[in-house]
């Protein structure tokens, strides 16, 4: 097989993107557990291990390809304000950075997928394509706790951690094997 160059070196930067990614959503998840905002945490640590996979399907491809993978982020995190020495996390700002990052992938990987098809490599367009429907759907969920948190403010948050301590799981559920307070 042909190296194809040019999917091998789009793969490479959607992998530094999926990094770049990861890396933003643990600092957010680690600030928002700071906080005791428990679903928020677990929101950015469960898209952050779903971003994880897509560096594994990315680096599949490009292997397969006879390239090599590239482990660097594309651009360095972004970080919280300070006031008076202390962190300021400005919940809203923070679901309006996730969802942009996920909004720009997704036109990202539209155009690899694009440049894919132009230079003859259906399977590399496939994966991005794919790739595309998941972001998507991470967009729509930062997109929707902005909206909720934005309706409801604090109170949407203290509901959820309220259902946590209650035993129920993020989605209201009660959690199998919890033991009974009887």
């Amino acid at each position: 097989m042909a190296v194809k160059a040019k999917s091998i070196e789009l793969l490479n930067k959607a992998v530094a993107k999926e990094i770049e990614t990861v890396l933003q959503y643990l600092y957010f998840q680690f600030h928002f557990e700071d906080r005791g905002f428990a679903h928020l945490a677990k929101l950015f640590q469960n898209i952050a291990i779903k971003e994880m996979t897509h560096i594994d399907m990315l680096s599949d491809r490009i292997l397969f390809l006879k390239g090599d993978i590239i482990m660097k982020p594309m651009s360095d995190i972004m970080y919280l304000d300070k006031k008076e020495g202390k962190i300021e996390l400005d919940i809203k700002r923070v679901l309006e950075i996730a969802a942009d990052m996920e909004r720009k992938t997704v036109d990202l990987y539209n155009d690899f997928a694009s440049q894919c098809a132009a230079e003859g490599d259906s399977t590399t367009k496939r994966l991005f394509e794919q790739l595309v429907e998941i972001e998507e759907e991470h967009q729509d969920t930062f997109d929707i706790e902005g909206e909720n948190y934005q309706k409801f403010g604090d109170t949407y948050l203290a509901l959820q951690n309220i259902q946590r301590v209650a035993g129920n799981d993020e989605s209201g559920h009660e959690n199998i094997g919890m033991e009974s307070k009887s």
